[in-house]
């Protein structure tokens, strides 16, 4: 047999794989695909969810592992390819970014070397009409011409009405952890599920769900107590535990993706936030026990350790009492490179005319370069009064509102504050610094807290040494 006989066999035995085969589909129309053991394990389970061998599938993934590349982008298109008659719809946490996934699929169908492999499934051009008019196609939705098979996206949240679908993809539904750590999001999501996606469904539809877990009751976690037995679950944790097994051959304690997500690199995430490493890149969300910011846990320095250095920058922060009860909190901070030093604290629940000749007093000393106020419950007005008392030319006074929960804000940032925040070693017995942290090392990861004051005001640091002039990032 010549040479060329035997490329135009292989190439006819490659054609028919990509029309089979999940991951032989990815690398014959996206030719650079690079995949380790975990795609092809991950193409295999998606290959049986097409095949109708599962109708319902959980896939759980760590972030940045290529998961949406399968089950948002070649997926859709793969389906569509075999079956033109398939109604796809496609979910993720916003809209604009449904479009992108529609039209990346756009483009995959649209391409010669897809056309090879399903020459009967077609996307509207200019010339692409029929009798009754256009087939419709635009960033949200399209119809394949001369079939019942279509593909509409959506942000969650967004309508399916009047629709039937066949085939629900729904690929990370919340956007970070904010968002799934917020009690009123979780509800919205799964509002939306049980009141929209879910009654779009018929009795032979398919449904996949791939998404980083956040949290115990985010849309998986509720959906697994309600129909346990209903959904296959497939996971994969970012590093193994325990031995090999026929989903995932790793060894104890190897990276999911080592190329691209060294062990080294996992490790230092999960010792910068151990509570969202578990969640985020091991699949398995705990509820939050215990203090979140123990005091063996912190970094701290000596004011003599800073003798003769000069910061990048000096910066304050100050949360504005919103009762009698509550303490304002103001923290000035040293940027070295990276890390923040706290050098010194006002933290008490005296009135303003006691608090803003403290805080005028603190930017003069310190020569603060930067100071923000949260806006909240009057800080606006305290701020709009301290820029107008500031005789330091050189101090930028900001009211920044807050708008997300002060309790998923703490805990996002935890990681980042335990890993570049430094407190004094030996702050004055009594002091303002002393009982700002006496409250900060004992906020509470669950349960009630009499006050969040000191934690929500180290949280502020992070956020304002992200602002021009000071911009590194925390979560590298």
């Amino acid at each position: 047999m010549s040479d060329a006989r035997k490329q135009a066999i292989a190439h006819v035995v490659r054609r028919e794989l990509a029309r089979r085969e999940q991951l032989a589909f990815t690398t014959y129309t996206f030719p650079g695909y690079r995949a380790n053991w975990f795609h092809r394990s991950y193409c295999t389970q998606l290959d049986r969810f097409q095949q109708g061998f599962i109708r319902k599938l959980i896939v759980e993934v760590p972030p940045q592992h290529g998961k949406s590349e399968q089950c948002s982008r070649r997926m859709p298109a793969k389906i569509l390819g075999n079956d033109p008659d398939n109604r796809i719809g496609l979910a993720t946490y916003n809209q604009p970014f449904a479009a992108k996934f529609n039209r990346d699929v756009q483009r995959i169908i649209d391409t010669p070397e897809y056309q090879q492999l399903f020459p009967a499934t077609q996307l509207n051009s200019a010339s692409a009409r029929t009798k009754t008019g256009a087939w419709l196609r635009n960033a949200d939705e399209f119809e394949i011409v001369g079939r019942r098979g279509s593909l509409v996206t959506v942000g969650v949240g967004g309508g399916l009405t009047g629709r039937a679908l066949d085939t629900l993809i729904i690929d990370d539904p919340y956007k970070d952890a904010k968002e799934a750590w917020s009690p009123a999001v979780r509800q919205s999501v799964q509002d939306w599920y049980d009141t929209v996606a879910d009654s779009r469904l018929h009795n032979g539809s398919r449904q996949l769900i791939t998404m980083t877990r956040w949290h115990p009751d985010d849309l998986v976690g509720v959906i697994l107590r309600r129909e346990p037995d209903e959904w296959t679950v497939v996971r994969y944790p970012a590093i193994k535990i325990g031995g090999p097994s026929e989903l995932d051959p790793r060894q104890d304690g190897e990276a999911l993706w080592e190329e691209q997500h060294s062990l080294e690199r996992l490790l230092k995430k999960k010792k910068a936030n151990p509570h969202v490493f578990q969640s985020l890149y091991q699949q398995d969300p705990r509820p939050a026990e215990g203090l979140l910011f123990p005091a063996d846990s912190l970094q701290y320095f000596d004011m003599a350790d800073l003798k003769g250095r000069t910061p990048d920058g000096i910066i304050s922060v100050a949360d504005v009492a919103d009762t009698g009860k509550d303490y304002y909190c103001m923290l000035v901070g040293f940027i070295f490179d990276s890390e923040i030093f706290v050098v010194d604290a006002i933290f008490t629940q005296a009135q303003a005319e006691i608090t803003e000749p403290l805080t005028l007093g603190a930017i003069e000393r310190w020569q603060i370069q930067r100071s923000r106020f949260e806006s909240n419950a009057g800080g606006r007005l305290y701020a709009k009064s301290i820029q107008e008392k500031c005789q330091n030319p050189y101090t930028t006074i900001e009211a920044v509102p807050s708008s997300t929960n002060k309790q998923t804000r703490i805990l996002t940032a935890s990681g980042a504050v335990k890993g570049h925040v430094h407190f004094l070693s030996s702050p004055p017995p009594d002091s303002d610094y002393e009982k700002f942290m006496n409250q900060f090392t004992g906020y509470q990861l669950q349960g009630k807290n009499d006050h969040d004051d000191a934690a929500d005001t180290v949280t502020m640091l992070i956020d304002a040494a992200r602002k021009p002039g000071f911009d590194f990032e925390f979560y590298s």
